[in-house]
């Protein structure tokens, strides 16, 4: 004998909105779930609705992820409010052989990534992070570091030291981002200047950007002879197929899926 249905719940599905009333096949409607059985969702990181993005519970506004802010305002946050310097490798460099205080490189790019390559003297405290799936470089497996202000404030307690931040291939703070939302967008990077919009928030002052990315440094090796050299064994840059190589359309758009 199949269990009675009351009447106050009869009455309720009559209120429902028609939307979320079962349907016979099992389905329900809006939403793309089945009542029973849960679905994944995708989800949108900046809310078209609140472009300026919300607070975390530290006051401050994610660069990337669920409550970031549009990434064209916080590129011209960047330029205009912070007025965020680009500076090379050869300039990366001497900053951090510079006496007194030297600047210290804070690489982003995934933990994984920098234990395999990474430049001299860097720092990791990666902007992204996720599991196994993630770590074999399947794409949607990484997710924002939702810690990463307090992971930073650990390995770099001072705020006034100078900060250079750098992903793999860099972003642009010298160039506008496309008005076409279409287009590959080759002014975010992967995740230093997302991760730098955050920092100036928690009330670091010093922050530079690395032009290029670790991918650059590495190009430069080759001709500036001044760089500390990594061990160029490790850099996966000339092996296309790996998704590190950045130099040209096709596989900058690949490396942005990735990173």
């Amino acid at each position: 004998m199949f269990p009675s249905t009351t009447a106050n719940a009869l009455d309720a599905r009559a209120r429902a909105p028609e939307a979320m009333r079962p349907r016979a096949n099992g389905k329900q409607r809006g939403r793309g779930t089945r009542w029973g059985r849960s679905k994944r969702f995708q989800v949108v990181a900046v809310d078209p609705k609140n472009p300026l993005g919300r607070a975390n519970a530290r006051g401050i506004v994610p660069g990337m992820g669920p409550g970031a802010r549009e990434w064209r305002l916080i590129h011209k946050e960047l330029k205009t409010k912070y007025r965020m310097p680009t500076v090379s490798s050869a300039e990366c460099a001497k900053m951090m052989r510079q006496g007194g205080k030297p600047a210290t490189l804070l690489d982003v790019r995934f933990g994984p990534d920098f234990e395999q390559w990474a430049v001299p003297g860097s720092v990791s405290v990666p902007y992204v992070e996720g599991g196994i799936l993630a770590k074999l470089r399947l794409p949607g497996f990484k997710k924002v570091n939702a810690r990463f202000v307090d992971d930073v404030e650990r390995a770099i307690p001072d705020k006034t030291t100078k900060i250079i931040l750098c992903d793999i291939w860099g972003g642009s703070l010298e160039r506008e981002p496309p008005e076409n939302k279409s287009f590959t967008d080759p002014t975010k990077g992967a995740g230093s200047l997302p991760a730098a919009f955050e920092l100036y928030q928690a009330g670091y002052k010093n922050l530079y950007h690395l032009r290029g990315g670790v991918n650059q440094y590495f190009e430069d090796c080759e001709t500036n002879k001044d760089l500390p050299e990594p061990d160029p064994k490790s850099w996966p840059g000339n092996l296309e197929w790996f998704g590190y190589r950045q130099f040209n359309g096709k596989d900058r758009a690949r490396g942005q899926r990735d990173d």
